[in-house]
């Protein structure tokens, strides 16, 4: 086994990861910084993945005159949240939103102009326009300039790793990762390690994150003794399926009365909307709630779909098709061009094409629960962006989740770095690892993994219901003593997921239980998952 030496490692090259390495060098230019990515650093992670119309960062500027502020922020992602945010974490990211985007500008980051004036949009869960866009790719530029910075301050970078789990000292102080290059295993030791590596949406079906997000630094935080939050919360939308890109169907796109049909040819939407409630309300409203949440009837749009699919009546690929050829090229032009533009590229004029879309999962707004510091509570261990909890609840102001990454990535690398300067001597070295825990799939494995696959997709998204979740925890019982931990930590996330879901009997935010279609006041409350000593079955306790 191979083996480097480190003072604090970053585990993570998305906007988190290198928020983070920027700031741990920058403040100890003394220190070794290593920023390992499992991927290209630069183009891999969710971040650089340019999958909507409109990727934006919060921050209340007030550009556009509408009464934004630090305060009206809070309230927005407090209520947003369904009351399950940290109020703290919350607070954070208000007031500090400014002046980390401030930061990145200097460095020569370059947002969305008419004119001389930097214009900000309002996108779902914001009652003021606050959000700031290089286009559909903010996240790249983003990762695009701390990446030329990382490179002038010197930090080491090591691509194309998998890490998969962490190892800690005779103490229970995390030191260090245990990772895969290839056929090579790695062990990387540390004096502080920080967790930048994202969510899971690649353990579902369908997805629209890069192959990398397989909710490792969950399964790796969970067994060194780390606590979650909010796993019940993630989100899932519409997106083009059966084509040869993944991008997300959002904002204007379903204000231009697509017509939704299934297999059968039918139109299938009004089905779905109680009285009351017309079909062309719902579409209206999912221009402004692209992830499902119970919190507007847009709700009825993607119950539909999922229903329509579940039922049998969707496409071979697991969706429905959507219909906006009744619109001119010049319409879609004005109104959502980058949508446009880039489905022509990969062969798709939704002005001439019907086109397949399906529900995919996007991103989670649970995960380790930290501080204001990014401390997950486990000595030596921090976390920073989606593969953190408490800062959202149930769910988000739409670009919240990039301004996460600059807030915390930046409190994570001031907060590690401090603590590996003030941790003398060479970085502790570990017991001896076991090199079998990581090994290539076998056909039965690769089996078993797609098998999961699909069973978190049917019972883990749009509908949730106790029948459906026991059938993942079982599947999950069956399989979780492989000791391959490329399946064991699918399986941990599996069973951590479900496990939230079961627990909360009510309807709140992204989560929708079928069998308790209401919000109860009795789950004002976080649920919190922690491993039950060497046992792998999660505890739970609530924290008010």
């Amino acid at each position: 086994m191979n083996i480097l030496d480190c003072d604090v490692l970053v585990i993570g090259g998305g906007a988190a990861g290198s928020r983070a390495a920027y700031e741990a060098k920058r403040t100890h230019p003394e220190l070794k910084v290593l920023l390992v990515a499992a991927g290209g650093f630069g183009s891999s992670g969710s971040t650089n993945l340019m999958a909507s119309e409109s990727l934006g960062i919060n921050a209340p500027f007030n550009y556009m005159q509408d009464g934004d502020s630090a305060d009206v922020f809070y309230r927005d992602i407090v209520e947003t949240g369904g009351g399950l945010s940290d109020p703290i974490l919350a607070r954070m990211i208000a007031e500090d939103a400014c002046a980390r985007i401030d930061e990145l500008v200097a460095l020569g980051l370059h947002f969305d102009t008419e004119g001389e004036r930097i214009i900000q949009r309002k996108l779902s869960g914001c009652t003021k326009a606050r959000s700031l866009t290089c286009g559909g790719s903010t996240g790249r530029e983003i990762v695009r300039i701390l990446k030329g910075q990382i490179h002038r301050l010197g930090v080491d970078i090591l691509e194309n790793i998998r890490v998969v789990d962490l190892v800690r000292d005779d103490n229970g102080r995390v030191c260090g990762a245990l990772a895969a290059a290839g056929q090579d295993r790695l062990l990387i030791n540390a004096r502080g390690v920080i967790l930048a590596n994202g969510g899971a949406g690649r353990i579902f079906r369908h997805n629209v994150n890069p192959p990398t997000l397989e909710g490792d630094g969950w399964s790796m935080a969970y067994r060194a003794g780390a606590r979650l939050v909010n796993m019940e919360f993630f989100q899932v939308g519409p997106a083009v399926f059966n084509a040869p890109l993944k991008f997300i169907i959002h904002s204007h796109m379903w204000r231009l009365k697509p017509r939704l049909t299934n297999t059968l040819g039918e139109e299938f939407l009004p089905r779905y909307c109680p009285a009351g409630i017309h079909p062309a309300e719902v579409l209206d409203l999912k221009a402004m709630s692209y992830p499902f949440s119970v919190r507007t009837d847009a709700k009825y749009l993607d119950i539909a779909i999922f229903k329509e699919v579940t039922a049998g009546r969707g496409t071979p690929s697991g969706g429905v098709y959507f219909d906006v050829t009744h619109v001119d090229r010049e319409t879609f032009l004005s109104r959502s061009p980058i949508t446009y533009e880039t489905l022509l590229r990969a062969g798709i004029d939704l002005a001439r094409d019907r086109i397949e879309v399906g529900l995919v999962v996007q991103n989670f707004n649970g995960g380790i629960l930290i501080d204001a510091d990014g401390f997950t509570g486990v000595d030596g261990l921090y976390a920073a962006g989606e593969v953190t909890g408490g800062v959202h609840g149930a769910d988000r102001p739409g670009g919240n989740n990039l301004i996460d990454t600059q807030v915390f990535g930046y409190r994570a690398g001031l907060a590690a770095a401090e603590y590996a300067g003030n941790t003398g001597g060479k970085p502790p070295k570990p017991g001896s690892m076991d090199e079998t825990y990581i090994q290539p799939l076998s056909s039965r494995e690769e089996a078993d993994l797609q098998k999961s696959a699909n069973l978190y997709y049917s019972n883990l998204t749009i509908v949730r219901t106790k029948k459906g979740l026991q059938e993942v925890l079982d599947f999950v019982d069956r399989h979780k003593k492989n000791p391959n931990l490329i399946v064991g930590n699918r399986m941990t996330v599996g069973s951590i997921l479900a496990t939230a879901a079961h627990i909360r009997e009510e309807s709140r935010g992204t989560h929708y239980r079928e069998d308790f279609p209401n919000q109860n006041s009795v789950w004002d409350t976080r649920i919190v998952l922690s491993r039950s000593g060497e046992l792998d079955s999660p505890k739970a306790t609530r924290l008010d």
